[in-house]
């Protein structure tokens, strides 16, 4: 009986890994694929042993007689998934944090339901959808109805909108409704309140939908799909080379509001001109030419020339290519400078805008972009070499060279460009990304392994997760000095649960206090408290307001001092409001302010601090937390007030009790002589994490282990190892598309003076390169035994081995080096 070797209950195998047959003594063996391909032919022996190799799914092992009558069968099922192993752990570790990134940030899917269908995206921006498409194709089957949301609301002149929404006051308008509506760019959809918008300043959206048809089509490998959406990319690009709020007639280029690249906010100015930053007038706003809707498009175009040919339809397609190299040659004469496009080209040249900065040195995220693109060679080299400039000339507190502008405008941008902060002067996984990716092709390998090696460094300093944007430049603390308050008299309550005679303890409930908060000077945040010792002040620690016998009900604490910020160590215990306070000044007058929970702090059980909006300023943070006998984490807070009238002497501040019971224990307060200032980490805001993560990933995929779809669903791949460059000699590698049963896998091996690389994979054409040491010469090279010639390939210092490998089945690559 034909019987396949196993462990476990069924036969799973995975690519290149030894499957072991029994029972066959006479005949010939075939082994055919998931698509019923042979790709093992060779006589029986009992037992004989094959590499798992071609299209998975079911593959069934047949014994033949000699003239060609199956005999018997057995089946066994080839699965995978993306993953990779080297020996340093680092890329493989990357990977991971990639993956949980993409997942972690907002769950693996959303949906929708507009009548009786169901849509599935992972954000639900399209931009941001197709953009983390780069990495997610990798992971998640389910890939077409993202896509298809955008062609089912299609506006009929083509244009696409960018986003799905679900208003919870519908049928009532909303403040979008009222900006958006005119031009058409918000409409209803479904009977739910879901509304279809696009941001009128975007002009990115169409060669996105582009791009999201074409990396969907590559992932399924499903024809009839794309093909079904040719005439809708086709409008798409109608409109944007036509329509008066997309299309420059004196360029013959997108144009677009004055923004910052990609982004959707307008300079106050120009948003000044249309009463909102994201709207755009063709009679009031003042267009020009941004280089990244220019590359975006011209690589859809091509995109959707190769999508054409691909159905027959020719002569589109050479008409779609034809445009794309049209808006190429425009696009380098009106914003390439010889070392990296110019961030914005307007359509007056006599436009002027007061933004502190030097616009024609500034370097915008889409030149990162526009590496993967295909503008030419020669232009990558030069722009790869500028953000390796920047490197040497970015902040010292810069965490990389990859912003979304740098230099950054010091002016002329609200609370979303705030200088160092996302768009304006942020540091970005998405640049990272896109430029290790643009690195590998371009003969930059090193580079594109330094990258990937300080992103790695970012995922481990946050947790092993990802912030899509960084700041571009961490502030320096401020000079100040702090005067603390002596709160001895004034304080009433043990840190203790049992208290002592005349003296609350801190509840009513034994061990459940505070006995473990360290006393005397402490620093928390940077700010110093004296903590009472309860022991040296007859237990007496904490100023307690609360409407109970043995607290206070009001408290007054002399100050006698100016101050341009106090600082409270307190926490809380209760509901809303937690009590209230007064600053009195020697003038007479006074202000004063209720404590709330989410503002000021929150609760001593679990403590977590209220978070600034934004773009407000942080002024709460977790002073000190531990355990008690009764519970692992309670603690205290550290709260910063700014004082409006830091010139005026502070006589005394009274503190007062709520009347709603709660319990306010107030541990130290501290004067200081400059504003409230916390250290607000690196991570800045703005962009979905999922989005930068799929851009490394796919760096990290296509660029250093160097697997690409040459083809549709990987009928035809590229395998090109860059370990040399990272130092691996050893590493495993699959890349896999669920959304068909596409796939490449390779062992990757380097020893003394020479590299062998086994390939399985579902195509049936396989091109091969590999990084060739820098003080190395090839000596030879053998594909499973048999000697081969190869070419060389020089992309600038770089040097390459590359040969086709042809047909199914496992392909070993020796490459012996002298």
């Amino acid at each position: 009986m034909l019987t396949v070797q196993h462990e476990g209950r069924k036969p799973v195998f995975r690519p290149l890994e030894e499957v072991t047959v029994a029972g066959a003594s006479d005949g010939v063996v075939v082994v055919r694929d998931g698509r019923g391909r042979p790709y093992v032919q060779i006589p029986a022996a009992d037992p004989f042993t094959f590499t798992a190799a071609g299209a998975l799914g079911n593959q069934t092992v047949a014994l033949l007689s000699e003239d060609g009558r199956v005999l018997e069968t057995a089946d066994f099922l080839l699965d995978c998934e993306t993953a990779i192993r080297e020996d340093t752990g680092r890329f493989g570790e990357l990977l991971n944090i990639c993956h949980w990134t993409m997942v972690g940030w907002s769950g693996e899917t959303s949906s929708f339901r507009i009548g009786e269908k169901v849509y599935k995206f992972f954000v639900r921006w399209l931009r941001d959808h197709v953009h983390t498409l780069k990495g997610m194709k990798y992971y998640y089957p389910d890939l077409e109805t993202g896509i298809e949301l955008y062609a089912d609301t299609q506006r009929e002149d083509g244009m696409v909108f960018d986003k799905i929404s679900n208003e919870r006051n519908y049928p009532r308008p909303t403040y979008r409704d009222h900006c958006f509506g005119p031009g058409g760019f918000i409409t209803g959809v479904g009977d739910g309140g879901e509304r279809m918008e696009r941001i009128p300043v975007e002009n990115d959206v169409e060669y996105l939908y582009l791009e999201g048809i074409y990396y969907t089509w590559k992932a399924t490998g499903d024809d009839d799909w794309m093909a079904g959406l040719l005439d809708s990319a086709i409008k798409a690009v109608e409109y944007s080379t036509s329509d008066e709020y997309r299309w420059s007639e004196k360029f013959g280029l997108l144009k677009r509001g004055y923004t910052i690249d990609t982004w959707d906010f307008q300079s106050e100015e120009d948003a000044a001109r249309t009463g909102h930053p994201m709207v755009v007038d063709p009679q009031k706003s003042r267009f020009g030419i941004m280089h990244g809707d220019n590359t975006g498009m011209i690589a859809g175009c091509r995109y959707l020339a190769e999508m054409l040919a691909c159905v027959g339809r020719d002569e589109e397609a050479e008409k779609y290519r034809h445009l794309a190299d049209k808006l190429k040659q425009r696009l380098d004469r009106a914003s390439w400078n010889g070392d990296f496009y110019i961030h914005h080209v307007p359509e007056e040249p006599d436009v002027e805008r007061e933004l502190g900065v030097d616009e024609s040195e500034q370097v915008s995220l889409s030149n990162a972009y526009a590496l993967n693109r295909g503008i030419d060679h020669e232009q990558c080299v030069r722009i790869i070499r500028t953000y390796q400039r920047i490197r040497r000339q970015m902040p010292e507190t810069s965490p990389g060279e990859f912003y979304q502008i740098f230099p950054p405008f010091e002016k002329g941008f609200g609370g979303h460009g705030s200088k160092w902060e996302y768009m304006n002067g942020g540091v970005t996984t998405i640049v990272a990304g896109e430029l290790a990716h643009g690195a590998f092709e371009h003969g930059f390998e090193h580079y594109g392994v330094d990258i990937l090696r300080r992103v790695l460094g970012w995922g481990k300093a946050h947790r092993d997760y990802l912030p899509c944007c960084l700041k571009g430049a961490l502030p320096e603390p401020p000079e100040r000095s702090f005067t603390t308050l002596d709160l001895r008299e004034q304080a009433n309550v043990d840190l203790a649960g049992p208290g002592a005679e005349g003296v609350p303890g801190w509840s009513e409930e034994g061990g459940n206090d505070m006995a473990r908060m360290p006393t005397g000077r402490q620093t928390f945040e940077g700010i110093p408290f004296d903590v009472i010792d309860p022991a040296a002040n007859g237990r007496r620690a904490v100023v307690g307001m609360m409407e109970r016998e043995g607290y206070h009900t009001e408290c007054t604490v002399p100050v006698g001092a100016k101050a341009a910020a106090i600082y409270f160590l307190h926490t809380a215990g209760g509901s809303n409001p937690i009590g209230r306070w007064e600053v009195h000044y020697a003038d007479g007058t006074s202000r004063s302010e209720y404590i709330m929970k989410g503002r000021q702090l929150n609760g001593w059980w679990l403590p977590d601090a209220p978070r600034a909006g934004r773009h407000g300023k942080k002024r709460c943070e977790v002073a000190w937390w531990g355990p008690n006998d009764v519970f692992p984490n309670v603690g205290c807070y550290v709260y910063g007030w700014d004082n409006p009238e830091p010139d005026k002497e502070i006589e005394r501040l009274v503190l007062c009790a709520s009347k709603t019971g709660a319990f306010w224990p107030v541990l130290g307060l501290t004067l200081c002589d400059a504003p409230v200032w916390f250290d607000e980490g690196d991570v800045s805001f703005g962009i979905p994490d999922n989005w930068g993560a799929a851009a490394v990933l796919y760096a990290l995929v296509e660029g250093l282990a160097g697997v690409t779809d040459a083809g549709v669903a990987f009928d035809r791949a590229a395998v090109a190892p860059r370990w040399t460059a990272a130092g691996v000699e050893d590493a495993r590698v699959t890349v896999r598309y669920p959304a068909s049963d596409g796939y490449v896998s390779y062992d990757y091996a380097v020893g003394e003076g020479d590299a062998t690389v086994r390939v399985a994979t579902s195509a049936r054409e396989t091109e091969f390169r590999w990084l060739v040491p820098e003080a190395a010469e090839v000596a030879a090279v053998s594909v499973n035994g048999d000697d081969t010639r190869f070419e060389t390939l020089e992309v600038e210092g770089s040097r390459y081995v590359k040969l086709p490998l042809q047909g199914l089945g496992c392909h070993t690559v020796h490459v012996e080096l002298k």
